[in-house]
């Protein structure tokens, strides 16, 4: 993998591993901000959670016992209080029960109070049991774990992560990292001091992954990207082909647009998952510097990067946008204008050459070619903004957020359509992948 700061960085390589699967268990408090915590900490790590169990679960013991038991978890991920303590004792009985005959047996991680810890502790033999104090702390060790503490690899995540920090602080803006690959989908939110929010989701991804896609999205919502019509037998087909038959990029363009399809929805619903565990999705979506890698950055053309971007990601501001293909290095692509007009409106646009004017009608997608890589500030029409315009030039989007597909395929089918023609996405082989 090649990983790169900017467009003027020094390129530096990594040996990144794909990892294996980690299957984690969340047991938690009552208190809504416990069941947060093991979110954050599941999303973080890059974890696949398995189970759930909260202090008070309503399932009886016997019931929790047994989904543990399918669960079959690697890792169990344990938060709470003081008061909860008796609860989460139980519920690790429940875990003795379940997993007692499980090898490897599971390891369990708490991030609970010292007092609370040498509780679980006693109730968690057979199994080992580590408290950590701090959430980052935990997050390393899952980490750990996934790399089979082999240290000398770096886990993909860790590396997109690096890469968002980078882009925050050479931009000085708030920058979002948007990675999906065949397994794996991922949502880094950095900012100029370095803090940063992370998704990492497993599997969800455009090979391997897909079929997890299409089981969280439906066969129909990944259907309506397509700009032609098809049938569910032949779409599942189609997915499936692209989950046995992962290992390489689409050699066909509808193969490419099914990978697009299945990428926006898992963006979508990495931003779920985001949004579940209290993560800041607003400032995801008005982040002013984005950068997309993976699968999703080697579309042949970078207009298909773009609109799965706009399209899965909902941007809600101005923001420049760069792709990092793994087998390249950051190129400036466009700069995204968001517009919600309620009725025909102006937005100007001002570079060193000169201003001019674009007349937004609400509904209307496309893009304004004023050149590549110029400084451009956009004012009106409810939007301020300012970026650079990479090589496609300025695309305006006034579809509207949320963005809303029709229904029904006479008329949703051309709309996408000219979604995929604006930006020179459009595919004329339809054949079989």
């Amino acid at each position: 993998m090649t990983v790169s700061t900017g467009t003027e960085a020094p390129v530096e390589r990594a040996r990144v591993t794909l990892d294996r699967s980690l299957r984690v268990a969340l047991v938690h408090g009552r208190e809504e901000a416990s069941r947060l915590a093991v979110a954050q900490l599941a999303l973080a790590s890059g974890g696949q959670i398995v189970a759930r169990l909260r202090a008070n679960d309503p399932r009886s013991f016997v019931e929790a016992a047994q989904a543990l038991r399918d669960a079959k978890p690697d890792v169990v991920v344990i938060h709470g209080g003081p008061k909860d303590e008796r609860a989460l004792c139980e519920l690790l009985e429940a875990l003795r029960l379940g997993c007692g005959a499980q090898r490897p047996m599971p390891r369990i991680l708490g991030l609970v109070e010292t007092s609370v810890a040498h509780a679980l502790r006693l109730r968690a033999d057979p199994f080992e049991f580590e408290r950590f104090a701090a959430a980052s702390e935990m997050v390393d060790a899952l980490r750990a774990v996934r790399r089979a503490r082999n240290d000398d690899l770096a886990l993909r995540d860790t590396v997109i992560e690096d890469a968002a920090r980078s882009l925050a602080t050479t931009n000085g803006t708030t920058a979002l990292a948007v990675d999906v690959t065949e397994r794996s989908t991922s949502l880094v939110l950095a900012r100029p001091d370095g803090r940063i929010e992370a998704a990492h989701l497993v599997p969800l991804g455009l090979g391997m992954g897909a079929d997890h896609v299409v089981v969280r999205a439906s066969l129909d919502n990944v259907r309506r990207w397509l700009p032609w019509p098809i049938d569910a037998p032949a779409l599942l087909e189609r997915v499936f082909n692209r989950s046995r038959l992962s290992g390489g990029p689409a050699t066909t363009e509808a193969a490419v647009l099914l990978e697009m399809a299945l990428a926006r929805e898992a963006i979508s619903h990495a931003l779920r998952d985001a949004a579940d565990a209290a993560l800041d999705v607003p400032a995801m979506r008005s982040a002013q510097s984005i950068l997309i890698t993976g699968q999703a950055a080697s579309f042949p053309t970078a207009g298909q990067s773009l609109l799965v971007l706009v399209d899965g990601l909902e941007p809600s501001a101005v923001s420049t946008v760069f792709r990092e293909p793994d087998e390249g290095r950051a190129q400036r692509i466009g700069m995204v204008v968001t517009v919600t007009p309620r009725r025909t409106a102006k937005i100007r646009i001002v570079r060193a050459s000169g201003r001019s004017v674009a007349q937004v009608a609400p509904g209307s997608f496309g893009l304004v070619e004023i050149g590549s890589d110029v400084e451009v500030a956009v004012d009106g029409a409810g939007v301020r903004g300012h970026g650079r315009s990479g090589e496609l030039g300025i695309l305006i989007d006034a579809r509207g957020r949320p963005l809303r597909l029709p229904e029904r395929d006479g008329e949703r089918i051309p709309a996408v359509a000219r979604w995929h023609t604006a930006l020179q996405a459009a595919a004329d082989d339809r054949r079989s992948t």
